[in-house]
C-alpha cells in the first residue's frame, strides 16, 4: 500500500502556480478566438488560483497556513 505524502506550502503554491498561468494562457486563447463567455469563466478560474498562489506564498490578506 503507497501512502501519500504531505505537499509543503512552497509545493502547493507552486502547484496554484502553474495551475493559473494554465487557465489564464486557456482564458486569453478563448478571448481571441471570439469565445467570451468561456474566457470569462477560465479568468474566474485562473483568479481562484492566483488569489491561492498569494495566499500560500504569504502575500495574501490572511496569514500563510502552518503546513
Amino acid at each position: 500500500m503507497r501512502v501519500a505524502t504531505k505537499k509543503t506550502v512552497q509545493e502547493r503554491a507552486i502547484d496554484a502556480e502553474q495551475r493559473a498561468s494554465r487557465y489564464l494562457a486557456d482564458a486569453n486563447e478563448a478571448s481571441e478566438s471570439g469565445r467570451m463567455e468561456k474566457a470569462e469563466k477560465l479568468f474566474a478560474k485562473s483568479q481562484y488560483w492566483m488569489d491561492r498562489m498569494n495566499l500560500l506564498s504569504g502575500d495574501g490578506d490572511r496569514p500563510t497556513p502552518k503546513r
